[in-house]
């Protein structure tokens, strides 16, 4: 690395042409572009070019304060657009406008801490030259996205976002996670937008930027080649006999749900649904579908009932009192019995439990007031449900399945998919309630993070959700049957399950590009110092 090898015409383009102005609408452009990428806008492709303006204006800084507004403005107006859905979702709940508009902006511009602190580390990696800055800004992002996603092992963050979640439609580009975790493709965006941006700020003629753009095309291609490849090795699977499974969809308004007046209608609602069920082997109820705890009489007794006269087993998402106050689903058998019990490991921040409670609540009253459950253990044993084999004496004599229960907001946690498929999970079941977010990006942009996790994995995920959408993906990201958003239905499905199981990479190796990149950026920090 050493010192700068750039030649002072080299970094010059900004400086020379674009005044305050124009390099803050740089900023603003980079927050457009990557809020396109996302839903419901779904223009993924803008994902690869979208850091090029950040960069340009990193590159063009003069103190590290600029560097590091820019790294926060460009965060702060993403973050606003992308969590748009805050501020209905607070107005719904009987929030007054001002204090809706300040919930989102303060989440906007705490997460914009996130581009801030990359943006730093790029204006010091100028030092490095031009034709490094691209690997090692890209593998900087990478471990500023791993460390958001993983602080919430103790602490909390909310990692709803990463670079890799824009490509969520393209289904070859996407089976690199499944060697690298969501981490590599990330990289692999940030990485073509930081070298167009580098290229674009040395002002190059115009057939020197094409062959300057040849390490990010030919990356491009490899993750193509590489996804089309595990896509056509899927179609040579052997699959056992599949799993019928039946997603409730209940479409229940959220402010009904807890109101007691409206707890007969429900249970109405949802007996009107799983009337209508064939045989199958697990009907799945959404996150909280009980209008009350599963230890009450009534709610427990009812969820039995259901289990013995389907003669199916359920898996049921409901509050419980346990061992104290949990976020939790149940596997019910066919006699109607809990034969085991999933609690929720990750919790919302504000919305399940309240971070920092002693020190906020001496000065917010209303937090201090706030009820909060208790997480689950991160190691918890996995359930069994038994698939029936048709055209036997006996329907009930078959192979029992290993799943893994996974509630709402866990979903966005590769650790805790890895974990337990790692543990022998074939399938992950995905409960939620989404209806807190209305009709707005935010059930697409939770849904997509499952198709993720089953490609990290390689294992089928089942997701029922109260409002949708409620889905089944494949072990390559496919979504092979899903039921749209606000409309209540049952949606039946046969997962595929391969005969020979494989763990991917990922799975049995963790996050060796991570710590690959961490290396990197050690390397060039310790260079800086040394220098």
């Amino acid at each position: 690395m050493g010192k700068q090898n750039t030649t002072k015409s080299d970094f010059s383009f900004i400086s020379r042409y674009s005044p305050f102005a124009i390099r803050y609408s740089l900023v603003l452009l980079t927050s457009l572009l990557l809020i396109a990428s996302c839903p419901k806008f779904n223009q993924g492709w803008l994902a690869w070019f979208a850091l090029a303006p950040l960069v340009i204006s990193i590159l063009s800084c003069k103190t590290l304060k600029a560097a590091v507004l820019c790294g926060f403005g460009s965060g702060f107006f993403f973050y606003l657009g992308l969590l748009y859905w805050i501020y209905p979702t607070m107005r719904a709940g009987g929030v007054e406008p001002a204090f809706s508009a300040l919930g989102l902006i303060l989440l906007a511009a705490l997460l914009a801490l996130e581009f801030l602190l990359v943006s730093g580390f790029g204006f010091y990696l100028k030092k490095a030259g031009a034709g490094v800055f691209p690997y090692v800004f890209a593998a900087a992002w990478v471990v500023m996205e791993w460390a958001k996603i993983s602080v919430n092992y103790k602490a909390a963050w909310f990692p709803w976002f990463t670079l890799a979640y824009t490509q969520w439609q393209y289904g070859e580009i996407i089976q690199i996670v499944s060697v690298t975790g969501l981490y590599g493709l990330s990289f692999a965006v940030c990485f073509s937008g930081a070298l167009a941006g580098a290229l674009m700020y040395q002002k190059r003629k115009p057939l020197k930027v094409l062959l300057g753009s040849l390490p990010a095309l030919a990356l491009f291609s490899g993750l193509w080649l590489y996804g089309d490849w595990e896509l056509k090795k899927a179609d040579s699977v052997v699959f056992q006999a599949p799993l019928k499974a039946s997603l409730l969809q209940p479409s229940i308004d959220l402010y009904a749900k807890w109101d007691a007046g409206q707890a007969a209608a429900i249970e109405e609602k949802i007996n009107g649904l799983i009337k209508g069920i064939g045989k199958t082997d697990l009907i799945v109820w959404p996150e909280n579908a009980l209008p009350g705890w599963i230890e009450d009489k009534h709610y427990g007794g009812w969820v039995s009932r259901v289990a013995k006269e389907k003669q199916t087993a359920n898996f049921v998402g409901s509050v419980s009192r346990g061992d104290g106050k949990r976020v939790a689903a149940f596997l019910v058998d066919l006699s109607g019995t809990i034969t085991a019990e999933y609690y929720k490991r990750v919790l919302v921040p504000f919305g399940e439990y309240v971070p920092l409670r002693d020190f906020l609540g001496r000065y917010i009253k209303p937090v201090a007031a706030l009820g909060e459950f208790l997480p689950g253990k991160f190691s918890q044993p996995l359930m069994e449900v038994r698939q029936r084999e048709s055209g036997t004496a006996s329907e009930r004599e078959s192979k029992s399945i290993k799943i893994s229960g996974v509630i709402c907001y866990e979903s966005i946690f590769p650790f805790l998919f890895r974990q337990d498929a790692a543990k022998g999970a074939e399938i992950f079941v995905n409960i939620t309630n989404d209806g807190w977010y209305l009709n707005t990006a935010a059930p697409y942009q939770h849904l997509l993070v499952n198709i993720f996790r089953a490609v990290e994995t390689r294992r089928p995920v089942l997701r029922a959700a109260n409002n949708g959408i409620s889905a089944y993906i494949d072990p390559w990201g496919g979504v092979q049957r899903s039921l749209g958003l606000n409309r209540a239905g049952v949606l039946d499905v046969e997962v595929k399950l391969a005969a020979e199981p494989v763990e991917s990479f990922y799975v049995r190796y963790g996050d060796l590009f991570v710590n690959a990149c961490i290396i990197i950026c050690a390397a060039f920090l310790l260079a800086v110092l040394v220098a």
